[in-house]
């Protein structure tokens, strides 16, 4: 049994390449592997239904290859003119069949995949600098961070990293003893934030990661947690956790020009007995 897992394809930022090349690649790329399943950690685009659109696609294109997703923070941004709340957003992403938020995956008697995109509480930035208040307006000079802009949760964020961990905490419970490989867009350890001092990530880092789960994460069978939204490659082992970040991020960040090379580096595959 093989397990692919995969974040930030960030589709419409692609500048050499199509979201059908992606489709393309990863589909060759799934059946050489011989992938069993293979797992979206969030921000596909910058759109909902475009993102719902290349999941559908990519399902039918990855045959045998079962596709699953959870959302990230760049799947729910908004157009001025869009009806739809934030919330309505995640409705339509909890709803649908292929999202981990929905329902957990079970792979067999003694193995889970958890999903969901998290949400970050501000647990990590610069104190000294910033003032709360500046951070949950995501405003500070001349730097914005985008989600004030194009979403809304009409709550503050620690509010809504405690609904999220709520929720996550009511499907961990489901497992019945299985490992569990819990699967977040938000960061889910220091480690992965950017170390300050740092021009930008003073204050961004207060949108990339939650604390929120660092009890949970240990309260349960969590063998791995794999995550994306920073844009970083990296593993670490501790704490008897495999901690993933795997970020295929935006073309003009990446290390190569081959969008193959790119996603097989980005891409964490699990290996266990069927």
């Amino acid at each position: 049994m093989k397990i692919g897992f995969i974040s930030d394809l960030h589709i419409d930022y692609l500048k050499s390449y199509s979201p059908e090349d992606m489709v393309e690649e990863l589909a060759l790329i799934s059946s050489e592997k011989e992938l069993n399943y293979l797992i979206i950690g969030g921000d596909i685009s910058n759109n909902m239904q475009t993102t719902i659109n290349f999941i559908e696609i990519l399902d039918k294109e990855l045959t045998p290859t079962k596709v699953y997703f959870i959302p990230g923070n760049h799947d729910y941004w908004q157009e001025h003119n869009e009806e739809k709340s934030t919330w309505e957003f995640h409705k339509i992403f909890m709803d649908h069949p292929q999202s981990l938020m929905r329902q957990p995956l079970i792979i067999n008697d003694e193995l889970a995949i958890v999903g969901h995109m998290a949400w970050y509480n501000h647990a990590y930035y610069q104190r000294d600098k910033f003032t709360p208040e500046q951070i949950e307006a995501g405003r500070y000079k001349i730097a914005t961070w985008q989600d004030k802009k194009r979403m809304s949760w009409e709550l503050p964020d620690e509010e809504v990293s405690i609904i999220f961990k709520e929720a996550i905490i009511k499907h961990l419970e489901q497992m019945d003893g299985r490992q569990i490989v819990l699967v977040t867009h938000m960061v889910t350890t220091p480690d992965f934030t950017i170390p300050m001092p740092h021009r930008a990530f003073d204050f961004f880092n207060a949108y990339i990661a939650t604390n929120d789960l660092d009890g949970i994460l240990r309260k349960y069978p969590v063998s791995h947690s794999v995550m994306g939204h920073v844009h970083i490659r990296h593993r670490l082992h501790k704490d008897n956790i495999t901690w993933v970040t795997n970020s295929l991020a935006y073309e003009k960040e990446w290390r190569t020009e081959s969008i193959r090379q790119e996603i097989e580096h980005a891409m964490y595959i699990l290996e266990t007995e069927k």
